[in-house]
């Protein structure tokens, strides 16, 4: 290993996370987009969910995390959530949502589908950064 000029190693430096996020909401998907990119994660940001799980599929090795919403027109977030674990079942899958919804109930209604957070809306974008982060370095 090549060390610097000031007798130190250099640091390592660690790839940026990256995330798929699916928002039919623009505004929604544009501020949590920002939030995230701001804290140096790579954001891709679908309003149409189709699109964005046929790019995932074309790109599948290159994400962290899917976060979803679930009330979406052309395809609804379950059906989001089930497509990209068939692709990729370790990826890890975040659900947003305006609605009341616990993981313990989603579990009983579709048991072979893990999601590993739901995130209600709204949600300050501080908030839902860290729980992003959180959940990328593997934080309960």
């Amino acid at each position: 290993m090549q060390e610097r000029s000031n007798g130190q190693l250099p640091e390592i430096q660690q790839k940026p996370s990256s995330v798929l996020l699916i928002d039919d909401d623009e505004d929604i998907l544009t501020t949590l987009k920002l939030s995230l990119e701001r804290k140096g994660m790579n954001t891709y940001g679908f309003t149409n969910p189709v699109l964005a799980v046929e790019h995932f599929r074309n790109n599948t090795a290159n994400y962290d995390i899917v976060i979803t919403d679930i009330r979406m027109q052309q395809m609804n977030g379950f059906e989001v959530a089930r497509t990209v674990k068939k692709i990729r079942p370790d990826i890890k899958l975040a659900f947003i949502t305006a609605f009341e919804m616990n993981k313990s109930e989603f579990e009983k209604v579709l048991p072979s589908t893990k999601v590993d957070v739901f995130i209600t809306k709204p949600v300050k974008p501080s908030t839902f950064v860290k729980i992003i982060k959180g959940l990328i370095e593997h934080k309960p």
